[in-house]
């Protein structure tokens, strides 16, 4: 199967790999599952019970550091729960795509059910960012986006009516850069220059920066802060630098701990293989691939793409995931390279994959999947 399906948020289950930070020093709470009442709780470390299982699967966050989202099963009720039982902001859950937000740089976003603006709590459980936009992002690198003036627009374009309301809505309003006490630092910017910025490498100057590689946002001061776009970036990697030097030595330097490989082997849709073993089995077909690519013998496209937890599920991808149990692409994003084959009569015959996740050790291949893993 193509490897272009998105990842599920899978509450269900928790990331493998813990253990890697046993010898630590940790004071984490886990969540786990009581399959005799289904309800979920927090273990520590050690296996010791921490909260009692009396929560639904709205609960999503795997990793309990200060202050995490829950819902109640016996109580009824959406509330925040501090590592001392304390209870904050009940029936102010800030809830998207039917999931609950996760504690993210100590503070977890709420929505205020009287003014439907949203706001951030402290993993203290106090309001540090008081609830004046209608929506924001988490927080990465001590910075946000943040909608403000916003209104209900319905997907056909009519405004949005709280007594019928449509079924697909969005957001009409300004969006902004915000710092972690709310205060706009970059106003009215484009939301769609933010997708794909690195926001742990920011630099502020006099000047907008190159677009070739950059995106720049003028702040209210009259400079520019100016991020590195992951989209731009890996283009350039994967044409000019990966491309250039396709010896096993340097194929092996850009490919993960462990990789799948999707339709080349017998009985088995996927294996996974670790990163010795794929070269000496896979290296030379990696090596005439990229070289097809490298000579544009056929279509080839770039997605942005996120870890698969069905597929990236091993210790080595543990740190790629948020606390949530998402794909963390806002520090780790995942890149598809997918070229596309056709009959002789420019017939669509089949697509061939190769994805590569940003590690703080450079670009990595993760998976391949190769024609033989499309079904005739």
């Amino acid at each position: 199967m193509p490897r272009l399906i998105k990842p599920c948020l899978l509450i269900l289950l928790f990331l493998s790999g813990l253990s890697r930070i046993a010898a630590q020093v940790n004071n984490d709470w886990y969540l786990y599952h009581d399959a005799k009442s289904d309800l979920y709780g927090y273990k520590d470390l050690q296996g010791n019970v921490k909260v009692k299982a009396r929560f639904n699967g709205f609960t999503s966050a795997r990793v309990f550091k200060n202050i995490t989202a829950v819902r109640d099963d016996a109580e009824g009720k959406a509330y925040y729960l501090l590592k001392n039982g304390r209870k904050v902001g009940l029936d102010s859950i800030y809830v998207s795509d039917m999931t609950y937000d996760c504690e993210q740089e100590g503070k977890i976003r709420f929505r205020d059910s009287k003014t439907d603006r949203v706001g951030f709590f402290g993993s203290d459980g106090k309001i540090r960012v008081p609830a004046k936009f209608n929506d924001a992002s988490p927080f990465y690198n001590g910075l946000a986006i943040a909608l403000y003036e916003g209104k209900r627009i319905c997907s056909d374009g009519s405004a949005y009516n709280p007594k019928q309301p449509c079924e697909h809505w969005s957001w009409s309003g300004k969006t902004a850069l915000i710092d972690s006490l709310g205060n706009i630092i970059a106003d009215n910017i484009d939301w769609e220059q933010t997708r794909n910025i690195n926001w742990y490498a920011m630099k502020v100057s006099d000047l907008p920066a190159d677009t070739s590689l950059y995106e720049s946002f003028k702040t209210k001061d009259g400079r520019y802060g100016t991020f590195i776009n992951y989209e731009k970036e890996f283009n350039q990697w994967f044409y000019n630098s990966y491309l250039s030097d396709l010896t096993l030595t340097n194929l092996t330097r850009h490919i993960f701990q462990e990789l799948s490989v999707e339709g080349i082997f017998k009985n088995r849709l996927r294996k996974t293989y670790p990163k010795a073993t794929f070269i000496k089995q896979f290296g030379p077909t990696l090596q005439a691939k990229l070289t097809e690519i490298r000579h544009k013998n056929f279509e080839t496209v770039i997605f942005t793409e996120s870890l698969n937890l069905y597929i990236e599920a091993g210790k080595s991808f543990t740190v790629y995931y948020t606390d949530c149990g998402e794909a963390n692409d806002k520090r780790y994003p995942a890149f598809d390279v997918v070229t596309t084959h056709y009959k002789g009569n420019k017939e669509f015959d089949y697509q061939e994959h190769f994805a590569f996740l940003r590690t703080a050790d450079g670009y990595k291949l993760i998976s391949m999947a190769l024609k033989s893993a499309v079904k005739r």
